[in-house]
């Protein structure tokens, strides 16, 4: 199985487009500080019950999230923590830290983005 891409560049140019670039560089910066929140959730949640239904519905809020702005590596990486806590895996230590290395990864692909767009650019 083949990883999926970082950012799916059609669904960003399809937002900058409809909404313009100054509401898509304020969703966008809105969606990355959620997902730092989200991603800081499930590396904290306790391994038991209580934790894994944190971490499932923070999983879940991510994902549909970064599934709306293209970023499908991240909505990937928060549906395999979803379906880990769905199934009772207690221990998400590894999937937490792929999932905050695809967060930090989206960031700068993000941000890479808005600074070639506010240069008028599209690469």
């Amino acid at each position: 199985m083949t990883d999926p891409p970082l950012l799916d560049r059609a669904v960003l140019d399809d937002l900058f487009d409809y909404i313009g670039a100054d509401a898509a560089q304020s969703i966008i910066g809105m969606f990355l500080g959620e997902s730092r929140d989200f991603a800081a959730r499930i590396s904290a949640a306790a391994p038991d019950a209580a934790g894994r239904d944190i971490a499932r519905r923070a999983a879940h809020s991510l994902k549909s999230s970064a599934g709306q702005l293209g970023a499908v590596a991240l909505a990937a990486a928060a549906e395999r923590v979803e379906r880990a806590a769905e199934q009772g895996q207690s221990d998400f230590s590894e999937l937490a830290e792929a999932l905050q290395k695809c967060v930090s990864e989206t960031e700068v692909g993000l941000t890479e983005l808005l600074n070639g767009q506010l240069l008028g650019g599209r690469s």
